[in-house]
């Protein structure tokens, strides 16, 4: 599986002259908590940013203006980490870890933006992940007729010991 099919591909995007208050009021109309910052060549978008709504408000103290004289170019975060949509789970993990982001732009081979995907979109899919695996392990241990398995209830049969070399 790969970023690319889980990332959200409806995405709010604006560009970095655009004033901050329109922005955050965008926001809570649509109910997200970030914007992707976009530079708009002919025929392609390319994400050059992001701004949440948290850096609104940071920018807001750290700058000590008036909300209606910032724009999103003075909140937001340059140079933000983008997935290629055919970048695995794992890698995007190890990704957005690194650099300590919960959410990245997705784009495609060009560079072009495709979508987004946040911590939130990639927890279902390594719980699944994970669920299947303690399956895995689970039939294991029962098809070699040893060691303590949980059940549906989650309760355990004791494990049966056997001595090696007896």
């Amino acid at each position: 599986m790969n970023i690319g099919e889980v990332c959200s591909r409806e995405v709010y995007i604006v560009r970095p002259t655009e004033p901050l208050a329109e922005a955050i009021a965008e926001m809570h109309k649509r109910h997200v908590g970030s914007l992707v910052v976009v530079d708009e060549i002919p025929g392609q978008v390319r994400p050059i940013g992001v701004v949440t709504d948290r850096d609104a408000i940071r920018s807001q103290v750290l700058r000590g203006r008036e909300l209606a004289t910032l724009t999103i170019g003075d909140a937001m975060t340059a140079d933000p980490l983008t997935l290629a949509e055919t970048c695995g789970i794992a890698e995007a993990i190890g990704q957005m870890s690194t650099r300590g982001v919960r959410r990245a732009p997705v784009v495609s081979e060009s560079g072009d933006l495709v979508g987004i995907v946040s911590l939130d979109d990639l927890l279902p899919v390594v719980s699944q992940q994970l669920t299947a695996l303690a399956r895995l392990i689970g039939d294991e241990a029962r098809r070699e007729g040893g060691g303590a398995v949980a059940n549906e209830r989650g309760s355990s049969r004791p494990a049966r010991a056997f001595l090696l070399g007896s």
